[in-house]
């Protein structure tokens, strides 16, 4: 009885529910212990960055990509955990979707591939922000199995995506998870952008 238990608590450690929202126009207050803030000029937005950890911003004007890594990213940005953030301002004119409809097409695709299994989503309205989530299992035959939460985060009356990738190792995931969930939900955005 007492495996079965021990069995239970690890695997409700590894569930994850929906990450709380990020915050919208709120000031920045002092960086937790062991954080710092890290702004995000061109989308008008920081995120908490966990001392010792990377930060590297790629793309053109109007199509941030941010990471927010523990390693360096790679030559073509690869990394083995931490999070990705991809901005497209004017959704509409650059995939042909308005923003909250890209946001659902991308997500019905996720953990779908080859090697991915979808381990859970949601979905969740809240005034312009149209919200997305799927966490999904990562096994490719070449590579070492992954975790990946992804959030798409779609602003109907600015048609701005954002989508947020978390990723881990699966051995590593629940402390990694614990860092990036305090990251997402501590995400203070301008709900202007």
């Amino acid at each position: 009885m007492s495996r079965f238990l021990v069995a239970f608590a690890l695997v409700m450690s590894c569930v994850v529910w929906p990450a709380a929202a990020q915050k919208y126009n709120e000031p920045l207050g002092p960086a937790p212990t062991g954080w710092t803030w890290q702004v995000l000029p061109e989308i008008k937005a920081a995120m908490p960055l966990p001392t010792g950890w990377y930060y590297k911003v790629t793309g053109e004007k109007g199509a941030p990509t941010y990471y927010l890594t523990p390693e360096e990213t790679g030559e073509n940005d690869e990394f083995q955990e931490g999070l990705s953030l991809q901005v497209v301002r004017k959704a509409k004119a650059k995939t042909g979707r308005p923003a909250a409809d890209y946001a659902e097409l991308l997500m019905m695709r996720a953990g779908f591939g080859p090697g991915q299994t979808q381990l859970d989503k949601n979905a969740t309205v809240e005034g312009a922000f149209y919200k997305r989530t799927v966490r999904y299992r990562e096994a490719p035959p070449e590579a070492a199995t992954h975790i990946v939460y992804q959030l798409a985060l779609a602003n109907a009356k600015t048609d701005t995506l954002y989508l947020l990738t978390f990723e881990a190792p699966e051995a590593d995931w629940p402390a990694a998870w614990r860092v990036g969930e305090k990251m997402i939900q501590a995400w203070v955005l301008d709900a202007k952008q």
